[in-house]
């Protein structure tokens, strides 16, 4: 993309801030654990159809969708968020504590055309709990197609339109 797309880009992010900050906060007001996610995954998939993204169910409780055309030829990136909480209780009294890749996705539909390759979304369950993603790798996530790239997002809550990235460890393990 070039620098005016960019630019679009942020725009739109800006635009969606009210709608990704209200799922964001139904998500955490109702934390659900592991593998047992029937409330958010409900909610990914009403609002990827309400994107107009097909998706499909991967595994025990994940979603994975696939932008852009395949005919255009191009590498394919997978995008990962997780979609489970911790099992415990926030203290910080606020009333919420994986609406980002929702963003990137309806973003993303509505500027497939100009993709030069597919991305490929993973809403992944039991992260906190670990194994989730060796759940979906074992159900053919990383195939069909086949990922070349990935990268897998985490609100760390640093300040807001600043992202961070690491090699290794970066966040607290759940184990």
């Amino acid at each position: 993309m070039n620098i005016m797309a960019n630019r679009h880009t942020l725009t739109r992010a800006g635009e969606l801030s009210d709608e990704l900050i209200s799922i964001r906060r139904k998500i955490h007001q109702n934390p659900e654990i592991g593998f047992d996610l029937p409330k958010t995954t409900a909610l990914v998939a009403e609002k990827l159809k309400a994107y107009g993204i097909e998706f499909k169910k991967v595994g025990k409780a994940g979603i994975s969708a696939v932008l852009g055309n395949a005919e255009a030829g191009g590498k394919t990136f997978l995008l990962r968020a997780d979609m489970d909480a911790l099992p415990f209780e926030e203290l910080n009294g606020l009333t919420f504590a994986s609406s980002a890749l929702l963003g990137a996705a309806r973003i993303l539909k509505e500027r497939e055309g100009e993709l030069r390759g597919r991305v490929k979304l993973m809403f992944q369950p039991c992260e906190e709990d670990v194994g989730g993603a060796a759940d979906m790798v074992e159900a053919g996530v990383l195939e069909n197609p086949s990922v070349d790239g990935a990268m897998a997002l985490h609100v760390v809550h640093h300040s807001m339109g600043s992202v961070g990235y690491s090699t290794g460890a970066a966040c607290v393990s759940s184990d």
